[in-house]
């Protein structure tokens, strides 16, 4: 319906609940959130300004819209070392 709450202690365990569900799954899990900005919360002229306080200058004040999980297809060879390892005795997780 569009509106916009500020997220409780109870609903980010909930979501974060979700995010383990879909993980023991095996599920690759994203968090879609946004967060309109007139123009930008740092000035893109410091150099001083590392990329990792610009990513946590953006990422305040954003809104979540939901998690999406997605099968991570397997990589070449991927299966074939799991089997070797295996053969080996190695538990693979």
């Amino acid at each position: 319906d569009g509106t916009v709450k500020k997220m409780t202690d109870l609903a980010k365990q909930e979501v974060l609940k979700v995010v383990d569900e879909y993980s023991s799954q095996a599920l690759r899990v994203l968090a879609i959130a946004t967060r309109c900005m007139s123009e930008l919360p740092y000035s893109e002229d410091d150099e001083d300004v590392t990329a990792d306080q610009q990513f946590q200058a953006c990422r305040q004040g954003m809104r979540l819209v939901g998690v999406v999980a997605s099968v991570d297809p397997d990589r070449d060879g991927v299966p074939d070392s799991v089997l070797l390892a295996r053969g080996a005795g190695i538990r693979v997780v």
